[in-house]
């Protein structure tokens, strides 16, 4: 019986895969042309945060909330595309990059994780080493002469201790070991030190801080004291190992794949390009009244003042030249900006040896994501799928930027609305809310994390804040005048709370703390509430534009759920941000921000019962 229970386990794993696989490929909704697998809405569900998932009887409302604003995405996208902007210079420029990421991340899977192989001798070699540690004393230099000059003293007769003790580093080990652990150094230095015999001083070992040298004192065994702490060890030793085994894997490739290219950057337009950069983190510097040593962050608007300094005819001009093609300045400027940039150095030529960097950053990433072109990476099924949940999720954002500029609304609409809110004495509601606004995503992470050890919204928000005088509540203010997060707001009850939203400098986490409706107060002065009633009308139209468009596009395009699927398909209720680290560099969050937009389902599904 146990032969035949070790002969099942193996098929029973490879048959739930596959069964998993199964159900990821499976329709779970169709947007006209466009079908929604099981799969991504399975990635869009589970790698998004939403609070308060794990309450009981909330999973259907959350799924089908996720599901029906994806394909108000999806029909966004379609008209967007129908209307010519894929061909926009965000297309063109700026989504550029996510392709770009997407390519050079197949790629290294190709070139480097494939080729990855640890052989028994390595592991081995390494659980003998985690289970002992080195008591040893160094001598630091950040000047390869001088450290050279002490070890040839010591080869020569000299004392490492005598030595040790009239440097400044002594004070940080007059009265401790300095301690070596498995893994906390590069594999070369370890290789060094772990091979010392004991009183065995080493020869100068090169490191990013500087250059030392070790002398061995003592060995001590590692104390594992329970069978959890063992698994641990073993699944950092697995990690380290593999880490190391990529990186050797990755020196390989590197050294091969980019000597023999021939490069040329434009050195004017790049001191042109430098100059700008740094104006801007001048002006960004005293505008965040940032003090000297902080890193000061370019924004969105930062880096548009930079495109728009250059002119038509600057920006069109070959920037870096390759073999067979070249790169535009406005090119650069678009992949500079989404990659973002900031500083705490005061420096110019410190910041442009920044600038210096990310140019061959960019040069080397360029020539990456050709190679994986030239490779038919490309046409890869994941590299398509998640190239084409990123695109449809561009599209549908500058087709919504359409309804926000088409919703201007002039003075004598207003007056109007003013005059017929007056007449009708009607009502409104009102929201309080408290906002965590970042444009660092890692804040964003931490703010979660918070959350989920139960830390209160109200602390958080007040570490968070980028003013310590500011009100942390907006006070009962209306619901339309706050936009996207009012209209989210207006669904949600007291005390929930709702984010991440992508706005266009950063992300927004928000609390509802107050909502009420009450009977609208109107001043008798139009003049005293005009810019007030200004949003108010503008927010309330774009609501109805994006309520009234999308079930246009629903019905012009056709929408199929599958409902069962959909109620059915298991999900986990994991409540935090997921990342992807891209290979040769780079990270982003694994799938797109979309917020929740259902309003329109009501309103679509009444109009496909009219419909004759």
């Amino acid at each position: 019986m146990k032969l035949i229970l070790k002969l099942l386990l193996p098929l029973l794993i490879i048959s739930s895969s596959l069964y998993a696989q199964y159900e990821d490929d499976k329709i779970i909704a169709e947007v006209g042309s466009i079908k929604i697998t099981a799969g991504e809405f399975k990635k869009r569900y589970e790698m998004v945060p939403h609070i308060g998932r794990h309450i009981k009887g909330r999973e259907e409302r959350l799924k089908a909330e996720t599901l029906y604003s994806i394909i108000a995405e999806k029909l966004w996208a379609i008209e967007s595309e129908a209307l010519g902007f894929d061909s926009t210079d965000i297309m063109k420029y700026t989504f550029k990059n996510i392709t770009d990421m997407n390519l050079r991340d197949a790629l290294y899977r190709k070139e480097i994780l494939d080729k990855v192989t640890i052989s028994p001798e390595v592991f081995n070699t390494a659980k003998r080493r985690s289970l002992f540690y080195l008591n040893t004393k160094f001598i630091h230099s950040m000047d390869e002469v001088e450290i050279t000059n002490l070890s040839n003293k010591i080869r020569n007769g000299a004392s490492f201790d005598s030595l040790l003790v009239i440097r400044p580093e002594y004070e940080l080990q007059k009265n401790n070991f300095y301690q070596v652990h498995f893994g906390q150094m590069s594999e070369s230095a370890e290789d060094l030190l772990y091979n010392l015999t004991l009183y065995e001083i080493s020869d100068p070992i090169k490191s990013p801080e500087g250059w030392y040298i070790f002398k061995l004192y003592s060995i001590d065994n590692e104390i594992i004291e329970n069978a959890k702490q063992a698994r641990n060890m073993e699944k950092n030793i697995k990690r380290i190992t593999e880490v190391r085994a990529d990186e050797n894997v990755y020196q390989k490739f590197y050294k091969s794949f980019f000597p023999g290219h021939k490069i040329t950057t434009d050195g004017e337009l790049f001191w042109s390009f430098s100059n700008k950069v740094i104006n801007s983190l001048n002006i960004r510097k005293k505008l965040d009244e940032k003090k000297a040593g902080e890193s000061v962050h370019l924004t969105p608007e930062d880096f548009m003042q930079i495109k728009r300094e250059f002119g038509s005819d600057s920006l069109a001009m070959p920037f870096i030249h390759f073999e067979e093609s070249t790169i535009s300045m406005q090119q650069f400027i678009y992949s500079f900006a989404f990659e973002g940039f900031y500083s705490a150095a005061a420096n110019p030529n410190q910041i442009r040896g920044q600038l210096d960097s990310r140019v061959k950053r960019f040069i080397e990433h360029e020539l990456l994501a050709k190679e994986a072109k030239r490779q038919g990476l490309e046409n890869l099924p994941e590299v398509k799928s998640n190239i084409k949940m990123w695109r449809d999720n561009y599209l549908s954002t500058l087709y919504k930027q359409t309804l926000f500029d088409s919703s201007n609304v002039t003075d004598s609409e207003v007056e109007e609305y003013f005059a017929k809110s007056k007449s009708l004495n009607g009502s409104k509601l009102l929201i309080n809310i408290i906002e965590i606004f970042s444009d660092n995503l890692e804040v964003i992470e931490s703010v979660f994390n918070e959350l989920g050890e139960g830390t209160d919204f109200r602390k958080i928000a007040s570490e968070y804040a980028q003013n310590e005088n500011s009100n942390l509540e907006s006070g009962l203010v209306s619901a339309n005048s706050k936009g996207e997060i009012g209209r989210i707001a207006k669904d949600l009850n007291i005390g929930e709370i709702y984010g991440p939203i992508k706005t266009e400098n950063g992300y927004v986490i928000f609390k509802l703390i107050d909502k009420k409706r009450e009977k609208a107060k109107l001043p008798r002065e139009f003049d005293e509430i005009k810019h007030q009633l200004k949003i108010e009308l503008k927010s309330k139209n774009i609501s109805n534009k994006m309520i009234d468009n999308t079930v246009k596009l629903a019905n012009k395009y056709g929408v199929k759920v599958n409902e069962k699927l959909l109620y059915n398909l298991p999900v986990t209720n994991y409540n935090m941000m997921v990342y992807r680290y891209m290979g040769f560099g780079g990270r982003m969050i694994a799938v797109p921000l979309t917020p929740t937009f259902i309003e329109w389902v009501e309103k679509w599904q009444k109009s496909k019962q009219d419909l004759p």
